[in-house]
């Protein structure tokens, strides 16, 4: 079960709203791995007309990212969002990460797994063709967790530590995957070169310099 937390990062709230969807996120989170703060937040929109489907967060080890990513220390939001090797860094896993996703339409169960699949599909192919394996048996775990409509309000989490990924569904353990290949997949459908999001690619890591300190 996620809940929030007291604060272990100065920020000054201790909830942050997705300001396009208004869904609210703590600031802190518990994790498996231990507690985690949001660096922000974004929105996942569909089709020409922006038909907003769910809000997302990404959380992280903050003591562990600031010792991973010191070389980024200093630097603001704008110089940050402009530097991919930061997100190939995020999206890495070297440390605890977290994706927190909260539905704002009601979504089938088909659709979104087929959603996943779309946007896991590619990269799991990539990871292939340079010798990462096991990538495309751990796609299919993942599309077997959606097996019930998504309400609006649901709330996904997907859990990195390590090569192991844990998925809870509407508050729901949904079980783990133990692989690099989809871990690294999932990340980079929201912080690679091609984001389903590239806007909230950005705002995704707005509290980032706080978390890390000058």
């Amino acid at each position: 079960m996620i809940a929030p937390l007291l604060l272990v990062v100065a920020l000054q709230s201790a909830e942050v709203t997705e300001p396009n969807t208004q869904v609210k996120f703590p600031v802190e989170l518990s994790a498996p791995s231990g507690s985690q703060v949001i660096t922000g937040t974004g929105v996942r929109t569909r089709t020409l007309l922006k038909v907003k489907v769910y809000a997302f967060g990404l959380y992280i080890d903050g003591a562990a990212a600031r010792g991973a990513l010191s070389a980024w220390r200093g630097k603001n939001a704008t110089q940050l969002a402009g530097d991919q090797s930061l997100y190939n860094e995020l999206a890495k896993g070297s440390f605890p990460t977290t994706l927190r996703l909260v539905m704002t339409r009601d979504v089938g169960a088909d659709q979104m797994s087929e959603a996943f699949n779309e946007a896991l599909g590619p990269r799991v192919a990539e990871a292939a063709q340079r010798g990462m394996t096991g990538g495309t048996e751990a796609l299919t775990t993942f599309r077997s967790f959606f097996s019930n409509e998504l309400t609006k309000g649901t709330e996904l989490v997907f859990a990195r530590s390590g090569d192991t990924l844990k998925v809870s569904i509407g508050g729901a353990s949904k079980g783990e995957i133990v692989n690099a290949v989809l871990g690294w997949a999932l990340f980079d459908v929201y912080l690679g070169a091609k984001p389903i999001s590239p806007d909230g690619k950005k705002t995704v890591i707005a509290r980032l310099p706080d978390i890390l300190g000058s």
